[in-house]
């Protein structure tokens, strides 16, 4: 006989043979269960428009299995706590298909999420501890229909006048169920938080404006994509203020008397999605102008650009619809405010990486360095030179064609002998070593051997790069110590074998010379930090001899014990390049691994990290 009971978060309890399911907490969705032996349970949450989202609590199951179907919702190995904080993702044989598991609990308590949750009251705390910091004020805009707060983190350096800052608006979780989109935005207020020089630059030079709950009591009252009465909040910023749910008439009016002041430059809306990879939502030019249009592309592609886990092709476009955020913002500010939806998955990403709050923090970072860098802020450690400002000689053309440059153009030079230059100078930089890297737009007519001359001091290094690929994000050129205050300059030509890109250099301060020892070794070659690191699959090794010797390069893991030497013969002189593939590597796990180089002279070790 089918035992089956119904019941509303008040009552969300079903006890069947000592095993009993609730879902009376914060955010708890869970609607009905039903078994037919008391090991085998089907269960139905609390549906709204498009729901997925489920959260709910078994007792009495320690050392029972029990096998449970989610009856209404899609989830690709949902995940599990014993205390409710930490939480687990199913194996694949425990979830061997989409919406189902089976486990034999260790303890006689677990919670069940479709990710990890973010609750009502764990923002409370969230907010207490950031309100610590002396950069950040914590208000309240006002109450929604059921009492809860819609609350706002403005987070600046205090210290500095408002006058001239730049002025940036995140808004997440309109849609309750979303919670990946809770812990992205969580990483942008931790990176806002640090306690780093050019973190500091960005608090001295910008104000957030920061609402991590659009829609609290749909948060609380555990609901997927709506407020306790039914609304989808993200299709309510057409209607008149009567009509409308008051949190989002509450954002409206903010962002209306914020830009009385000063314009916003960025507004960016933290969605989640079930797709197996995140996206921007591009609108596209016919419904927008085709300045916002590429301007859109440029935000989307420096958010992503040092994030392993977001591909370009995962981007998607649509025409802009009137009643959604970004609408709003068009009809208001139009070109003067560049405004996004940004998704974060649930499961995994394109790489086959799987999400974890870990990986949601990075996009948190990388989220705060592109609206950084998409105001070309320009930090003395994070330094963005664009063409703009750089040195030209000789014939070069000015294009707006594509949508993959950076700033407002970029200049293209055709093949020739070399007497066209564009030279970006920095200011001068303090002692220490630096990573350089260029933007360009990519195109099977661009040149395979484009040369990039970096100059420092006395220092001379010409690294060539193919231009027909990587298009539209930072690609790094080289590593360069400097053992004293001075600028560094790079300089492209058109000595090439097709159409040569000059468009934006970028210089980052990775950290400083250590010692005398490692200046004198850098004196007969030079060692470079991988790139990308972390990395997953593969990483580039650079190095630089000064003479021509015999070479080893070996890899070791974090016991020291040797992978493998993926060089040992003997190399000229000047810089090389070695990709290093962990995938041709029979269980590689992700973890900390070593790479050394070891010539005739000397020897030198750096680490890198591996995520798969």
């Amino acid at each position: 006989m089918t035992q089956k009971i119904l019941f509303f978060l008040l009552f969300a309890t079903a006890t069947f043979s000592q095993i009993k399911f609730d879902a009376n907490f914060d955010s708890g969705n869970l609607s009905s269960v039903e078994t037919t032996d008391s090991i085998s349970y089907t269960i139905r949450t609390v549906a709204d428009i498009g729901g997925t989202w489920f959260y709910f609590r078994i007792s009495g199951v320690e050392n029972k299995l029990i096998k449970v179907t989610i009856a209404n919702s899609y989830v690709n190995r949902a995940m599990y706590s014993y205390d409710d904080i930490d939480f687990i993702r199913f194996t694949e044989t425990e979830s061997p298909r989409n919406s189902y598991f089976e486990k034999t609990f260790e303890k006689d308590t677990v919670f069940v999420s479709y990710y990890t949750p973010y609750s009502f009251n764990y923002l409370q705390k969230r907010l207490m501890e950031w309100g610590n910091s002396d950069y950040v004020k914590i208000d309240t805009l006002g109450f929604t229909e059921h009492n809860f707060p819609v609350q706002e983190i403005v987070l600046t350096d205090t210290s500095v006048s408002d006058e001239n800052k730049f002025r940036v608006w995140i808004h997440a979780r309109t849609h309750p169920g979303e919670t990946p989109s809770s812990w992205h935005f969580d990483g942008i207020v931790q990176e806002l938080l640090r306690d780093d020089p050019v973190i500091d630059f960005y608090r001295k030079n910008i104000i957030f404006y920061l609402y991590p709950f659009n829609n609290p009591e749909g948060v609380f009252y555990g609901r997927s994509r709506t407020n306790y009465y039914g609304v989808d909040q993200e299709r309510e910023w057409n209607k008149p203020d009567n009509e409308t749910a008051s949190a989002v008439v509450l954002l409206k009016n903010r962002m209306k008397e914020i830009s009385l002041e000063k314009n916003l430059s960025v507004a960016l809306n933290l969605h989640s999605q079930s797709a197996p990879y995140p996206t921007f939502w591009i609108h596209t030019a016919i419904s927008t102008s085709d300045y916002f249009y590429q301007k859109e592309y440029m935000f989307s592609n420096l958010a992503i650009s040092d994030l392993p886990y977001f591909l370009q092709s995962n981007y998607r476009e649509s025409d802009l619809r009137d009643y959604f955020p970004e609408s709003f913002m068009w009809a208001n500010y139009g070109e003067k405010t560049l405004a996004l939806t940004y998704e974060t998955p649930y499961d995994h990403y394109s790489n086959g990486e799987w999400v974890t709050n870990e990986n949601l923090f990075e996009f948190g970072a990388t989220t705060v360095y592109g609206i950084a860098e998409f105001i070309e802020l320009s930090a003395p450690e994070r330094i963005i030179l664009d063409n703009a400002n750089a040195e030209t000689s000789g014939n070069w053309e000015i294009s707006q064609f594509d949508v993959n440059y950076f700033g407002d153009d970029f200049l293209y030079s055709s093949a020739g002998t070399g007497t066209n230059s564009v030279t970006f100078e920095s200011p001068k930089l303090k002692k220490g070593i630096y990573d350089v890297y260029a933007w360009w737009t990519a195109s099977s007519e661009n040149a395979s051997n484009t040369e990039f001359e970096i100059t420092a001091a006395f220092n001379q290094n010409i690294i060539e790069k193919s231009q027909k690929v990587d298009g539209g994000k930072w690609n790094f050129v080289t590593q360069i110590s400097l053992d004293d205050s001075y600028k560094i300059s790079t300089t492209i030509k058109n000595n090439a074998d097709g159409t040569v890109i000059a468009d934006a250099i970028r210089i980052i301060y990775n950290g400083p010379i250590v010692s005398v020892e490692d200046e004198n070794i850098a004196s007969n070659f030079e060692l470079y930090q991988n790139y990308p690191n972390p990395f997953n699959p593969s990483t580039t090794i650079r190095f630089k001899l000064s003479n021509s010797e015999n070479v080893k390069l070996r890899i070791f893991n974090s016991l020291g014990q040797l992978v493998d030497t993926i060089v040992e013969r003997k190399l000229g002189e000047g810089a090389h390049e070695i990709v290093f593939n962990s995938t041709s590597y029979n269980n590689l796990s992700s973890g900390i691994y070593y790479y050394q180089l070891v010539t005739e002279t000397f020897s030198q070790t750096k680490g890198m990290v591996l995520l798969k």
